[in-house]
């Protein structure tokens, strides 16, 4: 089946840190809307959660996952990541479901078996076929409550096929309207309200099919200024060595109250801020001084971070190593995570001096500690956004022909 069904390994909850999810005390009004709605068999079979870019989606489906996993309710999950490779694809989506559901109940196992003994290609056949044959029939086989079996799939906004994405939500409508509104499993779903996404679920609404739960109309001022002054209380005492003539508590309330306003409601701004302040270039209280002046999102923070790692490249004697923009437009362009060996051998440079220059990009991108063939991850994917988009990076923003011929000759030399 594993070779049948090739599913994506680093899809589900128990994928590769850095993994999102909840701060401790933090989003419990959604969690227990979330969790209401699990156990409450006569609701909607589906629950669409939706909000603008780092509202904390994924930090919640993390959560759900992991509390639910622990019950053994989980069934199967997919975190869709724009940029990674097999995980921003549909086409690998319901055979790693229906992998991970042949883990999750032996009844399902047969079913599944004797299906695709009949029909090993079924994973190459229409979303609409798949979903009925790889998931609704297994899942039926197992005779569990539909509220004992969970299925997460986050971000459907980050599958690079916006087209597919529009057929499996037709599919799952299609499908609900065969099984009178039910589906043999509670399946919850994430993603930004994007008109190709929003179009579909207005049907299902209308159907009482899905439930529907918006961030946006949930005000998480307090939960951020509760995960800003865990963090950085946490901070002040891991530096007391070169933080205590800073006088406690530290941020202040008035500092913690902007910080929490310049963070607009976003988590992710709001983690950014934290790592930004927490960088090993600058005292943490200079850091927080220019915190407390960024007041227009991830913009600022990406600017201020880039252009500070600009000035520190140019002033390597090695002239040959003024290739930060070369880097960048690598990470920015390249269709998955590559590793520090791969962009060495891409902008020719040796792996150590790839790792030293990307060391200043620290609160933005997490740079492997040790293994060179381990991928450079994006903590949040508004940064490829922000280096592409000349509206957002000004000048700092990748020339996208230049750097796309330089890479396609590059490959080709390899080649």
């Amino acid at each position: 089946l594993h070779h049948i069904l090739s599913p994506v390994c680093d899809a589900s909850y128990t994928r590769p840190e850095p993994v999102a999810r909840c701060h401790p005390g933090t989003r419990l009004e959604v969690i227990a809307e979330i969790e209401k709605w699990i156990k409450d068999s006569d609701d909607c079979p589906i629950l669409w959660l939706n909000g603008p870019a780092g509202s904390g989606k994924s930090a919640i489906s993390q959560t759900i996952a992991e509390h639910y996993a622990a019950q053994q309710q989980v069934a199967a999950i997919f975190f869709f990541f724009r940029g990674a490779g097999q995980r921003s694809q549909i086409q690998h989506l319901i055979p790693t479901l229906a992998y991970q559901v042949f883990i999750f109940s032996p009844a399902a196992e047969s079913t599944l078996r004797d299906i695709l003994r009949k029909e090993p290609n079924l994973h190459e056949q229409a979303l609409y076929h798949q979903l009925v044959k790889l998931l609704i029939k297994p899942i039926q086989a197992t005779q569990l409550e539909s509220s004992k079996i969970i299925i997460i799939i986050d971000a459907l906004d980050e599958c690079n096929d916006k087209k597919l994405i529009s057929q499996f939500i037709v599919a799952l409508s299609t499908i609900c309207n065969t099984l009178n509104g039910r589906l043999p499993f509670k399946l919850f779903l994430t993603s930004r309200v994007e008109q190709h996404i929003q179009e579909q679920f207005n049907q299902l609404i209308k159907q009482s099919v899905v439930k529907y739960l918006s961030l946006q109309s949930i005000d998480a001022t307090t939960d951020i200024q509760l995960y800003l002054k865990s963090e950085l209380s946490s901070l002040y005492e891991r530096k007391f060595r070169i933080m205590q003539n800073i006088p406690g508590p530290w941020p202040s309330e008035e500092h913690l109250d902007r910080l929490s306003r310049n963070a607009a409601g976003s988590f992710i701004i709001a983690s950014t801020l934290v790592k930004f302040i927490d960088k090993e270039k600058g005292h943490p209280n200079d850091n927080l001084q220019e915190a407390l002046d960024m007041t227009d999102g991830l913009d600022p923070v990406y600017h201020q971070v880039i252009t500070t790692a600009y000035q520190e490249n140019k002033t390597l004697r090695n002239k040959e190593l003024h290739i930060l923009d070369r880097v960048l437009a690598v990470i920015g362009l390249a269709s998955k995570p590559l590793s520090v060996t791969a962009i060495s051998v891409l902008v020719e440079r040796e792996a150590c001096h790839i790792v030293s220059m990307l060391f200043g990009l620290q609160a933005i991108l997490l740079i492997p500690e040790k293994d060179d063939d381990e991928p450079i991850r994006l903590f949040h994917t508004s940064f490829r956004d922000y280096l592409c988009s000349e509206q957002h990076s000004k000048e700092l923003c990748i020339n996208m022909q230049q750097n796309h011929a330089m890479l396609a000759i590059r490959c080709l030399q390899l080649v």
